[in-house]
């Protein structure tokens, strides 16, 4: 394999596993066509997370990393808002196969 994988504990494997559940489980609401679609999620680190988000009114996917032990009220508004996605200055080129673009929110 190309990449070296440094595999969690199954302690802290466990603890991401559970914050992943209950991010998407606070994202998960009934879907409005003006809202972005939270679409996948990937566990990238001991404390980092991507979410996959399909943009309402562009044919795109979009990647956001975040840290899960900062995944309040203020981050899930932000990622459910239709003017985040649409904000271009935050967003990256990606070499994710899974999305168009990234955008980093570890500091939020």
């Amino acid at each position: 394999m190309g990449q070296n994988v440094n595999m969690p504990e199954s302690h802290d494997e466990q603890a991401a596993s559970d914050r992943l559940l209950s991010l998407v489980r606070a994202l998960v609401t009934t879907h409005a066509p003006w809202k972005p679609l939270l679409i996948g999620a990937v566990i990238t680190g001991d404390d980092h997370m991507r979410l996959y988000f399909r943009s309402p009114e562009r044919d795109r996917t979009c990647g956001v990393d975040v840290l899960t032990s900062r995944t309040g009220p203020g981050l899930l508004g932000a990622l459910v808002s239709p003017a985040f996605l649409a904000d271009e200055h935050l967003h990256q080129p990606s070499d994710d196969p899974h999305c168009d673009t990234v955008v980093d929110l570890t500091d939020y």
